[in-house]
């Protein structure tokens, strides 16, 4: 989904870095067409894509992982926005690591049709809830990659996302994941408002007034459209920006939460239990101990 056209060889022979690229981009408007020298694998965090190619087309929605061969012309056009964490990876170390692996992994299939030069894009569906505890950790690995005194760990961190993915590839026989199916426009354009201005003291009227439709039918739509209302969309992205910045920056939780537009200590708390099963405290600590360096803390504008 990336415009960048990364080149790996440099990093890849006679250099200490690691073979590959991490960048996270939240695309509004058409890209492409791009082709780079390098496979890609493509982590959709929120927000819906359709991607274009020679062999075929597929739609990206929350949780789906792309894997895209080295040189193949792809177009993106994201629906409302659509936010990505991807892995440029050089296609002579990939095909070193991959031929340890099994097969059965399901990531790892898919690369080895990559790197067989198979044009087809190929991707798996990661449920949405296994997506957002898998997110900071994508972040974190994007916010680090080019830290040169961290090579060995980032190395690490790849294996584990990888591993996660192939834990928990695939949505639940019998489950209902709304976020598999693309929303009306509506929908479509109050969700990329709410993440564009998440700290937003956002009443229900102000959004509909903004969709252009009344504050019942925009209630309704959300329901039939996510299974949840517009200020529990709002909850959960709070709490997924929050997780994101806890184990990403060194803000405390007061201060992520204010980030997020939660300025009540006690309400970001209990929403974020509620997402994530732990006190916000509990699960900095625990996040902070497994990743690579926090980046700096942003500062504010001016």
């Amino acid at each position: 989904m990336s415009a960048v056209t990364p080149s790996l060889n440099a990093r890849s022979r006679g250099s200490c870095t690691p073979p590959f690229l991490v960048r996270e981009q939240t695309a509004y408007t058409p890209s492409g067409p791009v082709a780079v020298d390098a496979v890609k694998v493509v982590f959709t965090v929120s927000g819906w894509a359709r991607v274009h190619a020679s062999a075929g087309e597929v739609l990206l929605t929350p949780g789906s992982v792309l894997t895209i061969p080295k040189n193949l012309e792809c177009r993106g056009l994201p629906m409302g926005h659509v936010r990505t964490v991807t892995l440029y990876i050089d296609s002579e170390y990939l095909s070193d690591q991959v031929r340890w692996l099994s097969t059965a992994h399901p990531l790892v299939h898919h690369l080895h049709s990559a790197l067989n030069g198979d044009p087809t894009l190929r991707t798996l569906q990661l449920a949405t809830s296994a997506m957002h505890q898998l997110t900071p950790s994508l972040v974190s690995l994007a916010q680090s990659a080019n830290d040169a005194r961290i090579d060995f760990a980032m190395l690490s961190f790849v294996a584990r996302v990888f591993d996660a993915v192939g834990r928990l590839s695939g949505v639940s026989a019998g489950s209902l994941d709304f976020a598999r199916v693309v929303p009306r426009r509506e929908v479509l354009y109050a969700t990329t408002l709410l993440r564009a201005e998440l700290s937003r003291p956002w009443r229900i009227e102000d959004l509909a007034r903004e969709v252009a439709v009344s504050p019942s039918h925009l209630a309704r739509l959300f329901r039939t459209q996510l299974g949840i209302s517009p200020a529990a969309f709002l909850r959960q992205v709070r709490a997924d920006r929050m997780a994101e910045l806890l184990t990403t920056t060194s803000l405390s939780v007061s201060e992520a939460g204010a980030v997020v537009g939660w300025t009540d200590a006690a309400v970001a708390s209990r929403s974020f239990k509620q997402r994530y099963g732990v006190p916000p405290s509990v699960y900095a600590s625990s996040c902070r101990e497994k990743t690579i360096t926090p980046a700096p803390v942003p500062q504010p504008a001016l």
